[in-house]
């Protein structure tokens, strides 16, 4: 497999710190100048803007994420096996991510925070990104072997909070993942007649890319990898609300005598 790559040029600059505890937690200067240097080459990548940042946190960091990824045994998953998608396990959110190493849901949560939404902004050009906390239709994703996600476009709207979606981050955690089993995210183009970028699911690889109606993208042919691996991701969601004209009586806080 050929790999395109568009990516950041940091080397092994990771993108995390640890605080006094041992809880590590994303750096927004660090973050932000990662996205600085590739903002432009975001804006201009085919089929559709996107970016790939390798060695995101930092590889002690993310063999220990990826040590503590819920496995095929975790009793929240939900399987899906339908014509457009098969051995897939998802929708841990349904239970609040109960039984989810306490890692895990820090990463999460770090993927909503201010560091994170900056970097987003930075790289996109998007200002007023908002996440989803209840990760609907995102979060950790697992793929068994023989899975496939056939090319689409995804949900354009979160109707709950009446949001329109803007950007997706996909951050991976398949230790030891060789080409030859498959599983490359491929982008394609608006036709659907080819391939126009492909990355491999590596461990500590963050995908960012925008959101659109034609924005085709997936991992259609079945994973070849063997008994007792699987693609591990996260997956997370970015939504913008719509501008408020000017509102006459709109005031800030108001004191009392």
């Amino acid at each position: 497999m050929t790999e395109c790559r568009q990516t950041d040029h940091s080397g092994d600059q990771s993108s995390c710190a640890l605080d006094s505890a041992g809880t590590f937690f994303l750096e927004r200067a660090p973050l932000k100048a990662r996205a600085k240097a590739v903002q432009d080459a975001y804006q201009q990548s085919r089929p559709f803007p996107h970016a790939v940042f390798d060695n995101f946190l930092g590889p002690v960091r993310a063999t220990a994420l990826a040590a503590r990824f819920p496995n095929p045994t975790h009793e929240g998953w939900m399987r899906r096996d339908y014509r457009e998608q098969s051995a897939r396990f998802g929708q841990l959110q349904r239970t609040g991510f109960e039984g989810v190493d306490a890692s895990i849901r820090h990463l999460l949560s770090e993927l909503c925070g201010m560091a994170f939404l900056d970097f987003l902004a930075t790289l996109t050009g998007i200002d007023g990104l908002i996440p989803d906390a209840h990760f609907r239709g995102a979060g950790p994703s697992l793929t068994l072997p023989g899975g496939h996600l056939a090319l689409h476009a995804d949900f354009n709207q979160d109707r709950k909070r009446n949001l329109k979606r803007r950007v997706t981050a996909l951050y991976y955690l398949c230790e030891d993942w060789e080409p030859e089993w498959g599983g490359a995210l491929e982008l394609w183009d608006e036709a659907q007649t080819r391939c126009e970028s492909q990355y491999l699911p590596l461990l500590d690889r963050l995908i960012v890319m925008a959101h659109g109606d034609t924005y085709w993208h997936g991992h259609p042919s079945p994973l070849t990898c063997p008994a007792g691996r699987y693609r591990a991701s996260i997956a997370s969601y970015y939504y913008t609300a719509t501008p408020l004209p000017d509102v006459e009586g709109a005031h800030g806080a108001v004191w009392a005598p």
